[in-house]
């Protein structure tokens, strides 16, 4: 533990801050708190287990502390980092660091000290504390969520920095549940520059705003000499038509290329928001955590509110809550963690709205034969098509319901008379129409003349209602533009509780929490994901006609910087 030993060499300035516009309702000189800074940590969901370490997440370069008089109006603030130790061994309790500081505040008198103190590490530039305790509770960390972690370089070596502010959980009489109560005996009028002198340190327990998540693959799976994944799956073949049995088996291999996190929160309050009411029956686990000064559920910025795309088309840049990714470029590697807010809401909100409100996992991935060539495919009822054959296969369903009345002149036949020829999967192609489906429409690039059966010359009418058919004859298609496909995982917290039979999700079942590590291991992949046709589009997954196809099979571990392990079969 480093403790303040110069502090008495600086500067007030340097010291204490109280802005301007702040009431002086202190009549004496400065007066000195010493604070103890301490990392919460968590349990697992047995309330047992190893804790996880911070790998150059524990970095911080600012500390400002807060203070509230007993009427929860704001009094002063102070700010001051000595350094800290970072714990190396597993701990006896959930602390990841300690660090020992020492606060001056100006202009106190010791019959007026406050009351309560709230702790921020790392502040974004632009956070605004608020005017009372009512405010602090609310008011946002920044503008941007991504501001509650960011990167700093500093002699070439990559440093860390994650927003951290004190814990919240409910306890007897603590009249706020996310501050630290200060008394009079926690003053002093000298600062205490010698460790044996140091007595009523205020202990002050802080947590990341970010939720961490890490996406590994089993080494238990297996892959060929490339790295890729032998999948069994049936395939529509090459001369595949209506009614034909040519529909095979074929092993395909899947490239895992990457990851993003998708639906993650815009924002995030500076302070955890909890529910003191919340009963662990309803939750499903022990969300309040008194003796590790910690809590496991809270409510985000979004929390309780609607307005969530349906769908891709749907998505643009000002989304009210939370972000979508598209899968084009900037992924994240396997067995490397990201960071995002909390993002946590209601059961009666994930149910309505669970694949545009729960943050989950997009794993991309390419879809290869046996010599890793990329498979244009499509999918449809359950069924791969390589796209040509999905063409022909459309073309044959018009055929037979004689709706294909568009031909061309190809040649003469024996008496030199002009042939006219039905046309082919070279006059059709796949149309996006979002969210990875497509739709298969006319088109005629060469400018080909074109007739009816007869001879005849065809009218626009014709090709309107050929695009209608074809639209109705391909409804639902999805397509694997060169290949690419991505696996949808839904994060999942602490709440075990099963859906009920009408589709009610449980709260807390799904959601990423502040503080909480979420390593997800995919130990099963058997079945193709989900086609990607327009790469730069935002992706919103929808609900898909085969059921959970393109979902992995998972082993889910949620840790709280501390390992916390969770089964589950996708």
């Amino acid at each position: 533990m480093f403790v303040c030993t110069a502090l008495c060499a600086c500067s007030n300035d340097e010291l204490g801050v109280i802005p301007d516009d702040t009431p002086n309702v202190f009549a004496g000189s400065e007066a000195y708190i010493n604070v103890r800074l301490a990392d919460a940590g968590s349990l697992t969901r047995a309330q047992e287990g190893d804790f996880e370490y911070g790998t150059n997440e524990q970095s911080v370069k600012n500390a400002y502390f807060y203070f509230y008089d007993a009427d929860g109006v704001f009094v002063t603030q102070g700010d001051v980092w000595t350094n800290g130790n970072a714990s190396v061994t597993t701990p006896a309790g959930n602390i990841e660091f300690t660090s020992n500081n020492v606060v001056v505040l100006k202009g106190m008198d010791k019959k007026n000290y406050p009351k309560y103190m709230v702790a921020v590490l790392n502040k974004p530039n632009d956070f605004v504390y608020g005017e009372t305790l009512d405010e602090m509770q609310t008011v946002l960390a920044d503008n941007n969520a991504e501001g509650i972690y960011y990167p700093e370089t500093i002699n070439n070596s990559t440093i860390n920095y994650f927003t951290m502010s004190t814990t919240s959980y409910t306890d007897t009489n603590r009249a706020k549940y996310f501050v630290t109560e200060v008394k009079e005996e926690n003053f002093s009028l000298e600062p205490m520059t010698d460790v044996s002198a140091i007595t009523n340190t205020v202990t002050v327990y802080v947590e990341r705003l970010a939720a961490k998540v890490t996406l590994n693959v089993s080494g238990e799976l297996e892959k060929d000499e490339n790295g890729r994944y032998p999948i069994k799956v049936t395939v529509a073949g090459e001369d595949n038509s209506a009614g034909s049995d040519n529909i095979a088996s074929e092993d395909l291999y899947v490239e895992l290329l990457g990851w993003k996190l998708n639906a993650t929160a815009k924002k995030s309050h500076m302070v955890k928001n909890i529910d003191i009411a919340w009963a662990d029956n309803d939750l499903g686990f022990m969300w309040n955590r008194t003796i590790d000064y910690r809590s496991h559920w809270g409510k985000s910025f979004n929390y309780g509110f609607s307005g969530y795309p349906e769908n891709a088309a749907a998505v643009s840049d000002n989304s009210e809550y939370l972000n979508y990714v598209d899968l084009e470029d900037g992924l994240t590697e396997l067995g490397t963690s990201a960071y995002c807010a909390e993002n946590t809401n209601t059961s009666a909100i994930v149910t309505t709205n669970f694949s545009s409100a729960v943050t989950s996992i997009l794993l991309k991935a390419k879809v290869c034969d046996v010599n890793g060539n990329a498979l244009d495919l499509v999918r449809y009822n359950g069924v791969l098509f390589k796209q040509d054959s999905f063409l022909e296969y459309v073309l044959s369903i018009l055929q037979t319901k004689n709706q294909l009345n568009v031909w061309y002149e190809d040649g003469q036949d024996d008496k030199g008379n002009t042939k006219y020829t039905q046309i082919g999967k070279e006059y059709v192609k796949l149309e996006n129409v979002g969210d990875g489906k497509v739709k298969v429409v006319f088109t005629n690039e060469n400018g080909a003349s074109l007739y009816t059966g007869d001879g005849s010359a065809y009218s626009e009418q014709i090709i309107t209602t050929l695009n209608d058919n074809l639209a109705t004859a391909s409804a639902d298609a999805t397509a694997y533009n060169g290949g690419l496909m991505y696996y949808n995982i839904p994060i999942e917290h602490l709440n075990n509780g099963a859906i009920t039979e009408n589709g009610i999700i449980p709260e807390a079942k799904y959601g990423v929490v502040r503080n909480h590590h979420y390593v997800v291991t995919v130990d099963k992949l058997e079945k193709i994901g989900k086609g990607i046709f327009d790469g730069d589009e935002k992706i919103v997954p929808g609900d898909d006609p085969d059921g959970d196809i393109y979902y992995v099979g998972a082993k889910i571990n949620i840790l709280s910087w501390k390992i916390v392990s969770q089964d589950v079969e996708l």
